[in-house]
């Protein structure tokens, strides 16, 4: 069936109201779905209406359901009208409002609601820590240089087998080795030297000399001890 742009905004408006599905659609303007679904391959300006027009009917679906979980949640007030109608006096054929009766009631909140709320929320941070953990970088720890070349050979080869068959990826992952080790090296000359001078600074605060005290002057012995004070021998 040819393209007709009338039928292709009819389409577009049913289902953006979600009055019918996309069989029952095709079904009322007498075409099949491949020729819908060829429309839509054709026509990009059509393709793009009925997705903005989905997109529409899923958004209104959405807020609709929320509204709804959020009555379930807080609680809500139904209101229900009781009308009576009698016939009229001068028409008896039809009848008019008697009375009018409103009922309210209100409705608390539904423990389903509540645990469907918390169990998603505790899905959702479940897979936010699935998540996490995928995006850890992997570790391995290995305990010879040549097992660690070889993965590296297998990284740089993207992860490929026969990375080590060649003589590009080989040579480039050699060439990250020896970068390494010469990062190593200068990282532990840095080391030593930075050790040896907190040595020699500590030898060095080690001998310096101390000011000598000042020296003590010793009595004099007395060799005669026998004189009386004031005497001295002969000899002195």
């Amino acid at each position: 069936m040819k393209y007709k742009e009338k039928i292709a905004t009819e389409i577009i408006r049913m289902i953006e109201q979600d009055l019918c599905s996309i069989s029952e659609i095709c079904k009322s303007f007498q075409i099949s779905r491949k020729t819908f679904y060829e429309w839509k391959k054709v026509k990009p300006e059509f393709g793009e209406a009925v997705e903005e027009a989905i997109d529409h009917r899923e958004d209104v679906m959405i807020a609709s359901a929320r509204i709804g979980l959020k009555q379930l949640l807080e609680g809500y007030v139904q209101k229900k009208e009781k009308i009576t109608y009698v016939p009229d006096k001068n028409d008896p054929v039809n009848d008019v409002e008697k009375c009018r009766v409103v009922e309210k009631k209100f409705c608390p909140p539904s423990i389903r609601a509540i645990k469907y709320v918390l169990d998603r929320e505790e899905r959702k941070k479940d897979k936010d820590r699935l998540l996490a953990s995928e995006r850890r970088p992997l570790v391995i720890e290995v305990q010879d240089e040549e097992t660690k070349r070889q993965l590296m050979i297998l990284q740089e080869n993207g992860f490929r087998p026969g990375g080590s068959l060649n003589a590009e990826v080989v040579a480039a992952v050699d060439r990250k080795l020896e970068e390494e080790l010469k990062v190593k090296s200068e990282e532990l000359k840095v080391k030593n030297g930075q050790e040896q001078t907190e040595q020699g600074q500590v030898i060095e605060q080690m001998t310096v000399a101390q000011p000598s005290a000042a020296p003590v002057e010793k009595p004099k012995v007395n060799l005669y001890p026998f004189l009386p004070p004031g005497y001295t021998s002969r000899t002195d």
